[in-house]
């Protein structure tokens, strides 16, 4: 039976092609490298299956600059006039619904806050993502990497190329099918006068039931990083012939470093898109 970590990392990768972390208070950065655990027994039994271990940054390693890998860009999801973005990330059985008819009264705080969504579960187990006020930290262009992974001492290894990261976040799986779920962050006003008046806010959700962690840093610091991409070279890229020009090359999207358990699967996908 998978584990709950093991369940959202896949539901979320299918419907996003990135993995989403368990823990978001773990750090992540751009350029970092490593492995993704394989979950075997023995010495290693605490290492989890699909598990993103970091062994070092290649900015920090003097990777990138030997390969010419530019620095992380960056980008906000904020409006215009300064307002607080948000970013929801949702398994591919869910639909969205609307929050009054979601809530129905039962939790009336929803109804308060600006951010909010409701989503319902139509099959199996659903996990659900949302980030406030995220920005997005990304290596471009993507081929950028493409030299230093083919390199053999970083086979069967990836690199984050891209991180999400928010001062706030709230993460769920549902229990089971035919579950709805309403999220709102409900944010109260600074006491006045208060030495350091920070706005409080928390998490209101519509149902105590399925597995649901949520954080907030009320000084607005981005600290939380619940989302990322990880890359690598697949065996066919790798062994790819000539190119058209290095530009074409560099530009050219990396594959995404497929969680241990899925590997067959989008194998079976690749081959048979081959064979259409």
């Amino acid at each position: 039976m998978q584990n709950s970590e093991r369940t959202y990392v896949e539901l979320l990768f299918r419907a996003s092609r990135k993995y989403a972390s368990w823990d978001p208070e773990m750090e992540v950065k751009v350029g970092d490298w490593g492995r993704i655990t394989q979950g075997k027994r023995g010495l290693l039994f605490w290492r989890k299956n699909g598990t993103f271990l970091r062994e070092g940054n290649i900015y920090d390693d003097g990777l990138a600059e030997k390969y010419g890998i530019p620095k992380p860009n960056k980008s906000s999801t904020s409006g215009e006039n300064g307002e607080r973005g948000e970013s929801w990330i949702v398994s591919n059985n869910a639909v969205q619904v609307d929050v009054g008819g979601a809530v129905a009264g039962s939790t009336p705080a929803l109804a308060q806050c600006k951010l909010k969504g409701a989503y319902k579960f139509t099959s199996g187990k659903g996990a659900l993502l949302v980030m406030s006020n995220p920005t997005i930290s990304y290596i471009d262009p993507p081929g950028a990497l493409r030299k230093l992974l083919q390199e053999p001492s970083m086979r069967d290894l990836v690199v984050v190329s891209e991180v999400h990261s928010c001062d706030s976040y709230a993460r769920i799986l549902t229990s089971s099918a035919g579950n709805t779920v309403a999220l709102g962050l409900s944010v109260e006003p600074p006491i006045p006068g208060a030495a350091e008046a920070h706005a409080h806010a928390t998490w209101v959700r519509s149902t105590s039931v399925g597995n649901f962690k949520s954080q907030v840093d009320e000084r607005g610091e981005r600290r939380y990083h619940p989302l990322f991409r990880l890359v690598s070279l697949t065996e066919k890229a790798t062994s790819t012939g000539l190119r058209s020009s290095e530009e074409e090359w560099e530009s050219a999207p990396l594959s995404e470093a497929v969680p241990p358990w899925l590997v067959e699967e989008e194998r079976k996908k690749t081959s048979e898109v081959g064979q259409k």
